[in-house]
């Protein structure tokens, strides 16, 4: 059977990473935080970052440039952006990392282990910022994305879709079971929630067969977006 020479990205689990952005962003577009706003908030929240293993730190700068109608020349000036909070392995490798910029903080955890522990520590990172950030700006967007791998250790050939997903199953098209190199398939509908708010949410699901390091692999990216409905 193909399954059982399929190998999970991380031995005893699959996920390569999970993702949490948090956006704000009004109706009528967006609304960024100025400099000001993120280096305060950089300085008031680096210490507690840092306690919680998030060790190294770093500024971002975003060029700015401005342009006058009937100019042919424009200005250009380097601004604050945000900031960076990660940990690493000594080989440096980036185990998981905290962006705060002018319009969203994503949070991305590449050392999976179990989801208790990482909405655990996802949660701390939360409200480390979030209470910082909500007094400029409403949070408007979230989005939770996982990546799931599974290596192939045979040959190529030998990879059997209708031996890895059932047939007939909703998520992906029957084109695909027949399929025997690379492909993609990508799904995403809508949805109406009450509670814990109203708020819609966009679930998007992209399988694919392809190629990580020279090995084949099936590949699996969960995605679920919420936005507040009014």
């Amino acid at each position: 059977m193909s399954v059982e020479r399929l190998y999970p990205f991380a031995g005893d689990h699959a996920i390569q990473s999970a993702v949490v952005v948090a956006e704000w962003a009004d109706l009528g577009g967006s609304k960024p935080l100025s400099s000001d706003n993120l280096q305060n908030m950089e300085k008031e929240s680096t210490p507690r970052l840092t306690q919680l293993g998030l060790t190294h730190h770093e500024q971002l700068n975003v060029l700015e440039l401005k342009m006058s109608a009937g100019q042919p020349s424009s200005h250009t000036s380097s601004a604050f952006g945000g900031f960076k909070a990660s940990r690493s392995t000594s080989g440096g490798d980036e185990q998981r990392s905290v962006v705060v910029a002018r319009e969203n903080c994503i949070i991305q955890i590449n050392d999976y282990t179990r989801w208790a522990d990482a909405v655990r520590d996802i949660r701390e990172y939360l409200n480390v910022l979030l209470p910082r950030i909500g007094q400029h700006a409403p949070i408007r967007h979230l989005t939770l994305q996982f990546n799931d791998v599974f290596l192939w250790k045979a040959p190529p050939e030998e990879l059997i879709m209708t031996e890895v997903f059932k047939p007939g199953t909703k998520w992906l098209p029957d084109h695909v079971f027949g399929l025997h190199d690379l492909w993609h398939s990508h799904h995403g509908y809508f949805a109406d929630k009450w509670e814990p708010c109203r708020f819609q949410q966009l679930d998007n699901v992209n399988v694919s067969r392809a190629v990580v390091d020279g090995v084949h692999s099936v590949q699996e990216i969960g995605r679920a977006s919420c936005r507040e409905r009014v």
